[in-house]
């Protein structure tokens, strides 16, 4: 996952960076550097993100 898949699947989620890192279970700075692409995207974080777009509720 890119860091710019990474952005686009947090606004699709309507997650903000402190929120995801607390669903993920990371911290602050992590999502920092996964967001400026500092620090690549574990492949587990990205296959979590887009388990959470294919089951969100329609229309959010």
């Amino acid at each position: 996952m890119s860091p710019q898949q990474f952005r686009d699947a947090l606004r699709r989620l309507h997650l903000n960076q402190v929120q995801a890192a607390r669903r993920l279970s990371v911290n602050e700075r992590t999502v920092r550097r996964w967001v400026a692409g500092d620090s690549r995207i574990p492949e587990s974080v990205a296959l979590l993100l887009h388990t959470w777009l294919r089951t969100r509720p329609r229309g959010r």
